[in-house]
């Protein structure tokens, strides 16, 4: 139908790793001038370690989609695990939000899920805030 067509939001999966023998992984969604970024031991593609931890980080610049290589400010350096489109799935208004790179976004309510489209991760995905520890905290599984 004209006038309801969904922009195409993009996700990137980096390995991050600060040290050889330290590393993690970082989620991050598309949401207007920014990432909504999430830090986790286990990718969303290996579904066998699901569900698993993640923290939220500060949003991200939109930079981060397609960066290899070293990261500013000393951090280490990463590379691309995984990476394609994705949609909110609920709540859909999530996707009228912008992402302030920088901040938190703190308009993820306690649960959210998204259908990601990648050459790795293949789904729908849902998060559920962690508040026993802490609002930074998630539980990510695969549906």
């Amino acid at each position: 139908m004209p006038g309801n067509h969904k922009p195409t939001l993009r996700f990137v999966v980096q390995q991050h790793f600060r040290e050889p023998d330290y590393w993690h992984y970082d989620l991050m969604l598309e949401c207007g001038d920014g990432l909504i970024t999430f830090s986790s031991g286990v990718p969303p593609d290996e579904q066998e370690r699901l569900p698993c931890m993640a923290r939220q980080l500060p949003n991200h610049r939109l930079a981060y989609l397609e960066h290899e290589g070293e990261i500013s400010g000393n951090q280490g350096w990463c590379r691309i695990h995984d990476r394609g489109t994705f949609e909110w799935v609920e709540p859909e208004s999530i996707g009228d939000a912008e992402a302030v790179p920088g901040q938190i976004f703190g308009d993820l309510y306690d649960e959210f899920a998204v259908r990601l489209e990648g050459e790795k991760a293949r789904g729908t995905y849902r998060m559920v805030r962690e508040t026993k520890s802490g609002t930074d905290h998630w539980r990510l599984r695969k549906e």
